[in-house]
């Protein structure tokens, strides 16, 4: 049985739902918006972002008043530059189908290599939420919540949790421990040579 609400649940229903349609259609001009409408019942940017990259995907500079639409519904829930790039992109022709804009819930478009390691093995709204669920784990004392928390970090170059999470526990006051430190350094060594 699914911890879900019965609301989210209907919304990550429709989204496939309508990413099916897109997959027999892509030029389903009302699959792409019933789409996006379902996405934004989503918790985060990523479900929405990935929408609208497959919306932009697959119409071109004709239809760049509906692009255009899209983008205002969509505006609040992304990121300032996302919001540059898909403005930048609306009165274009269709957007390139590998693309920086493309999220794991795209189904037409799909990420580059220009995407960050993180990027392309979370999202910001994964990197966000494993913060807070490590920071449960400080609060517990689990020991093995952490860890496990600090090889994610190491494994996907995820510095977004790891800053976030360290960010919180300075601002309580807490000195890291050692190996906090440890995977901080390798974290910049990866920065660092990239």
């Amino acid at each position: 049985m699914s911890s879900e609400q019965p609301p989210l649940l209907h919304a990550r229903r429709a989204v496939r739902q309508h990413a099916r349609r897109l997959m027999r259609d892509p030029a389903d001009v009302s699959a792409h918006f019933a789409r996006l409408h379902a996405s934004l019942e989503l918790p985060g940017s990523e479900p929405v972002q990935g929408a609208l990259a497959d919306l932009f995907v697959s119409m071109g500079e004709g239809e760049a008043s509906l692009k255009r639409a899209a983008l205002q519904m969509a505006r609040d829930r992304l990121a300032v530059h996302a919001v540059r790039w898909f403005e930048a992109q609306a009165g274009q022709g269709p957007l390139s189908r590998i693309t920086p804009l493309a999220t794991r819930w795209s189904v037409l478009a799909h990420p580059s290599a220009d995407v960050s390691t993180r990027a392309r093995r979370c999202s910001a709204d994964d990197s966000r939420a494993l913060a807070e669920q490590v920071m449960r784990a400080v609060e517990a004392a689990d020991a093995q919540g952490q860890q496990a928390f600090l090889h994610h970090c190491v494994t996907c170059h995820d510095n977004l949790a790891f800053m976030l999470a360290r960010r919180s526990m300075l601002r309580r006051g807490a000195p890291l421990p050692p190996d906090w430190e440890a995977v901080s350094q390798q974290l910049e060594q990866v920065r660092s040579s990239a």
